[in-house]
């Protein structure tokens, strides 16, 4: 997930002890899924395998990032060495002067990548997520606990309500509005 239970328990408004962990993690589990689906990756720190389409560049981009060390690339079935590309590690790209040869599913990588995701367990790492992630995260959540989707605007004079409506599988317009940064 891509927030901890009592994280999350602690920055959302009516939730509190009484909301079984169950529905919580539920809801919490149900938006880091579909954050991770929208932005095409985990971010979850793993090794990644991918085989990939080589893009005539000197830039191969890989789904994943922050990516951490890389164990292999092969292309063509062949491995690479080491000095034969560069990490850039923030974007998670493989820089390679020579340029990437163009093919089909062509080169393989097998990459670490990712963040240390937010964790309630005595003496778990410092996350590394970035917090608008974790943010989207639980106000996805909230509203997939609420009873009444969000409220787009209301007005108080002969009170007069208008709810957010989305289309099936887009985000409510904060949550996406928070991954775009």
């Amino acid at each position: 997930m891509l927030t901890s239970l009592n994280r999350a328990r602690s920055m959302m408004s009516g939730v509190d002890e009484s909301t079984p962990d169950f529905v919580l993690e539920s809801a919490l589990e149900a938006a880091s899924i579909a954050i991770e689906r929208v932005c095409g990756r985990k971010f979850a720190q793993q090794t990644h395998k991918q085989c990939l389409n080589g893009s005539g560049t000197r830039l191969l981009r890989l789904r994943n990032f922050p990516v951490h060390s890389v164990a292999g690339v092969k292309v063509c079935g062949k491995d690479l060495a080491e000095t034969d590309y560069v990490i850039e590690p923030d974007n998670g790209m493989l820089f390679k002067a020579s340029f990437w040869p163009s093919g089909e599913r062509n080169i393989e990588v097998e990459y670490l990548a990712g963040y240390i995701l937010p964790s309630d367990a005595d003496g778990a790492p410092a996350p590394t997520l970035p917090r608008n992630y974790e943010l989207a995260c639980i106000l996805y959540a909230q509203t997939l606990l609420q009873q009444t989707p969000g409220v787009a605007s209301e007005r108080v004079g002969d009170i007069s309500v208008t709810y957010e409506t989305a289309t099936a599988g887009e985000l409510p317009s904060a949550v996406a509005a928070l991954i775009r940064l």
